[in-house]
């Protein structure tokens, strides 16, 4: 009996050992650390006993944010953290993330992918200004509720976006200076801020919903080939009065369809949204419909959405 207690005593005292062992391996606010499994992510605590990336200095070109350390959750990328940062080319965050905080990738001049965290809220201040290499920023299965200012600003390559019907305020020069041809604002978003859209050459068409209230100044400065469709009577038709940009009328019932997989805008998902992904990855310039062609939700447009959608048409998806 004796020896039998004693071992229980050792085996307490040993597991006790281990656990204060592991607890004094777990940084205190607000030590910055890295851990072996993520080689290079900088991790540091924040006020809430969660943790946040802080910077990166590995040498992978895929930065792959995990889930938690120390049975905490990677909650969000501080400010300026991978800021200038010339090595990574693609992001995929966990969906444990709810922010990317202010210039967090500011000028990452070989950033192309981005995958963005199901339960991302909020896009800071430039976090990707000046990314050349972002083409696409798929945001739809997000619930972002807001895109800060300058957030793609000079973005010169980004063509295709997608917003979330969370979205509420896109903020001043938000997607100043990029490729987009088109862009749906989805119904319930209220505030456009200052030149969110200015200096925009290839912007083509934008869709604004009535519930847009509140529109900034030089909102469409030096656009000059864009067409506002807007409903009779919205804050919008007034501002493009006012501000002499070409506005077409539209009822809200005849924007552009939100159902995911078709490209081509006709409420229905077939053969022909196949056909037109296929041509914007070919580089032919389609009537396409961005808001709807990632389909598998991946942040990318690529074949596999086509090769999706038409697995979804024979009835296999």
């Amino acid at each position: 009996m004796k020896k039998a207690l004693s071992l229980i005593i050792v085996l307490v005292i040993a597991a006790i050992s281990v656990l204060s062992a592991a607890a004094a391996d777990i940084p205190k606010n607000p030590t910055e650390f890295q851990h072996n499994d993520y080689p290079g992510i900088e991790f540091a605590n924040d006020w809430d006993d969660n943790l946040m990336v802080t910077g990166y200095t590995g040498t992978n070109p895929q930065l792959i944010v995990p889930e938690s350390v120390y049975n905490k959750n990677v909650i969000r990328f501080e400010e300026n953290s991978l800021e200038g940062n010339t090595v990574v080319r693609s992001v995929i965050m966990n969906d444990n993330m709810t922010n990317i905080r202010d210039r967090a990738f500011y000028q990452c001049s070989n950033l192309s992918y981005f995958y963005f965290s199901q339960k991302l809220q909020v896009i800071g201040k430039s976090v990707f200004t000046y990314d050349s290499g972002l083409a696409c920023a798929f945001m739809r299965n997000t619930v972002i509720n807001q895109i800060d200012s300058n957030a793609y600003m000079n973005c010169a390559n980004l063509e295709y976006v997608s917003l979330p019907d969370s979205i509420k305020t896109i903020n001043g020069a938000g997607f100043y200076g990029t490729a987009v041809r088109k862009i749906v604002i989805p119904n319930g978003a209220e505030i456009i801020g200052a030149r969110s859209f200015a200096n925009n050459s290839k912007l083509e068409k934008i869709y604004v919903p009535a519930s847009v209230v509140s529109i900034g100044s030089d909102v469409f400065h030096n656009s000059p080939n864009v067409t506002v469709y807007t409903p009779e009577g919205s804050a919008m038709q007034t501002y493009c009065q006012e501000k002499n940009i070409k506005c077409e009328v539209l009822s809200e019932e005849n924007f552009p369809s939100r159902i995911l997989g078709d490209t081509n805008g006709d409420n229905e998902v077939n053969i022909n949204d196949v056909t037109f992904i296929q041509r914007e990855i070919a580089g032919y310039k389609t009537e396409f419909y961005p808001d709807n062609c990632d389909y598998n939700g991946d942040c990318k447009l690529n074949i596999n959405d086509a090769t999706d959608i038409q697995y979804h048409i024979v009835g296999l998806k």
